[in-house]
């Protein structure tokens, strides 16, 4: 099929400049664009409707939000056997009902949602297209592809975890892949509720030099994946595993290494059933709190972080447990217990990043800091979810950081647009 539109532009015949140029060029491009669109519908039109064969229930007006602008089309209606009408047009070039934008501007707007708030991204899409966009679109068309990745992620999840099937990735046997996990929080917008824990995980197999020549050395993360959601820790961590079975074939690694911060929950999925990791508490997070612990006690102070980098961890532990016994204190000695249960309740994680280096050549990576988490926590969470007077929904943030995610993981975000368009229509099928 071939279509035709003319367009021409009009200048003065003196006083023009390459600005008026530019703009008498933009606005001719944009009609011949839109001109093209509708001539193309139009006799797409006629010949769906003749070889449908069917009798004419007269035209019926649609709206669609496209790369183009907004635009206004007739379709015909048809009969059918059993009485009720249908759009031969609409099936012909895969349009949904209710369907209001091509996959490009739902793309488009998600992308920009990603960085900024609806209210920008709709503003700044309404430039691009030359239309008016509502943030409220916008919004609506990030949470329809965001609850189309959960349900990728529950269905894989529940085939997996619960039907028994199979899963294991493609890619080579890594010497090692280490796991950094963490949580913040966000502010709640639900009744009852005042925050909303999100949790994040990256994984990678090492650590490569940004640069040889470079005055200051500077590492990059090797493959690094991402998971993250408002989710349950169980189904946190399984999610997790997945997605880096998927993306580094845990299954093959000779090594697995799990950094935390402390909290039990980590523990809990380094040495579950699917990881079955080696532990690595991070040191910086035990002396924040042996500091504020013994805030009055320097000395002491310098003596348990000496124990700690000298590998006589159970003398600390030792020697906590003997200040509180010894404390006269009621509030100080409640702070000491309370220290002395996290200590124990991560022992076996003071020195697990040092029970690999004779396993290990890639030393770099075998550290007790979740120095790369901290940063990807606000990389990808804060500075979206963060912002001034912001507060979420469960399901409206995780839809947006599954997107938010889907940027940071290498060949996914276009691999999942693809997907979408495969329904001819940029919405997945409820």
């Amino acid at each position: 099929m071939q279509v035709e539109y003319l367009v021409r532009i009009s200048l003065p015949d003196e006083g023009w400049d390459v600005n008026m140029l530019e703009e008498a060029c933009w606005k001719a491009g944009r009609e011949a664009s839109q001109g093209l669109f509708l001539s193309a519908l139009e006799q797409r039109n006629e010949e769906v409707v003749a070889l449908a064969g069917k009798e004419s229930k007269g035209k019926t007006m649609r709206y669609l939000t496209t790369r183009l602008g907004n635009i206004t089309f007739y379709r015909e209606k048809v009969g059918q056997s059993n009485g009720e009408g249908c759009y031969p047009l609409d099936k012909a070039i895969g349009l949904q009902p209710y369907q209001e934008t091509t996959l490009w501007v739902k793309k488009r707007a998600c992308e920009l949602a990603n960085q900024y708030t609806y209210r920008e991204a709709a503003a700044l899409l309404s430039a691009e297209i030359g239309d008016e966009v509502s943030h409220g679109a916008a919004w609506s068309w990030v949470q329809k592809s965001g609850k189309a990745l959960r349900k990728e992620e529950d269905q894989r999840r529940e085939a997996v975890f619960e039907d028994g099937e199979v899963f294991e990735g493609e890619g080579e046997e890594k010497e090692i892949v280490v796991t950094e996990m963490d949580a913040t929080m966000l502010h709640s917008q639900e009744k009852g509720q005042k925050k909303l824990t999100v949790k994040l995980g990256i994984m990678y197999s090492g650590k490569e030099l940004e640069s040889e020549t470079a005055k200051y050395k500077r590492y990059r993360l090797a493959e690094k994946t991402l998971h993250g959601g408002i989710e349950e820790v169980e189904e946190f961590g399984e999610k997790l595993y997945l997605k880096g079975e998927e993306k580094l074939t845990l299954s093959k690694a000779r090594n697995l290494l799990v950094l935390g911060d402390g909290d039990p929950w980590i523990k809990n999925i380094a040495e579950g059933p699917y990881f079955m990791a080696t532990y690595q508490l991070d040191w910086r997070h035990l002396m924040v709190k042996i500091h504020q612990t013994f805030s009055d006690q320097p000395k002491l102070v310098s003596e348990l972080i000496d124990y700690l980098y000298s590998g006589q961890g159970e003398r600390m532990l030792t020697t906590v447990k003997l200040a509180c016994l010894l404390c006269e204190d009621k509030d100080k000695r409640q702070r000491i217990a309370d220290l002395v249960t996290y200590i124990e309740n991560n022992r076996d994680g003071l020195y697990g990043s040092r029970s690999l280096k004779d396993k290990v050549e890639a030393k770099r990576v075998l550290v007790c800091s979740t120095g790369a988490m901290e940063k990807n926590i606000d990389i990808v969470i804060g500075r979206r979810f963060k912002k001034h007077g912001m507060s979420w929904t469960t399901k409206g943030a995780n839809n947006l950081l599954k997107l938010r995610i889907l940027c940071y993981n290498k060949n996914d975000w276009e691999a999942f647009w693809t997907k979408q368009s495969s329904y001819g229509v940029g919405f997945s099928p409820n």
